[in-house]
């Protein structure tokens, strides 16, 4: 039976008493002590942009407390933390007045191939409570990944960039639309740039980014398409 006064803390693995939470969804949550652990990223600026990417914006760093979850998240069929990340991203959307300036939110697909292996769209899920939260409009089919691609978390540098360069077909009308893309971790932008670059192929006024996490020990590059 489970203590309804109690939680999980994902980042640690403990069951703790709900007082103790900084967040919680359903019967998991984050513990104050892991959120303290947790490395912010900077409130006042975004960070630059790509070429086709006007900013990309982040709560946190990918430092390794949040790199455990994130990853069961992903490949270890842990839907259930969508809801929690999303929630732990709401002070951070607050802090930005920019949300207006968006027609849509629309998440990095992944390959059929991709998505009928691990049976869910990590990005998708995260982005379907974001878009509530900011009361956007959430597009799962305005863009596909026309060709299955190496995992990004295998390569390094350049690599990156050829992995995914023209992996991205629109297939739904986004002409002057203002997109804001979302995944779940930025490393080097490779994969949103990829994506920024078919939106704006096809008519895009312009595009911005939001991950959950981003890898800021990387300079973001200038990626030319």
């Amino acid at each position: 039976m489970i203590d309804m006064d109690k939680y999980i803390c994902v980042f640690c693995n403990e069951r703790k008493p709900t007082e103790t939470a900084e967040t919680i969804s359903g019967d998991i949550g984050i513990c104050r002590d892991c959120s303290a652990k947790l490395s912010g990223t900077s409130y006042s600026l975004p960070y630059p942009g790509t070429k086709n990417i006007s900013y990309i914006m982040s709560p946190f760093e990918y430092t390794s407390i949040i790199k455990s979850p994130i990853i069961d998240f992903k490949f270890h069929n842990c839907r259930a933390y969508a809801p929690l990340f999303a929630a732990m991203m709401t002070d951070y959307l607050d802090s930005y007045n920019v949300w207006n300036d968006f027609d849509c939110i629309i998440p990095i697909p992944l390959h059929r191939c991709r998505l009928k292996e691990r049976g869910y769209n990590q990005s998708e899920l995260i982005a379907v409570h974001i878009s509530d939260y900011l009361g956007l409009p959430l597009m799962t089919d305005a863009v596909i990944r026309k060709r299955a691609t190496k995992r990004q978390s295998m390569l390094k540098g350049t690599a990156r960039v050829e992995n995914v360069r023209g992996a991205f077909k629109c297939t739904e009308k986004i002409t002057s639309k203002r997109i804001l893309l979302f995944d779940d971790i930025c490393t080097t932008a490779s994969t949103l740039e990829s994506c920024a670059a078919a939106f704006k192929c096809s008519g895009a006024e312009y595009i911005c980014a939001l991950t959950l996490a981003i890898h800021v020990s990387q300079k973001i590059p200038i990626i030319t398409y």
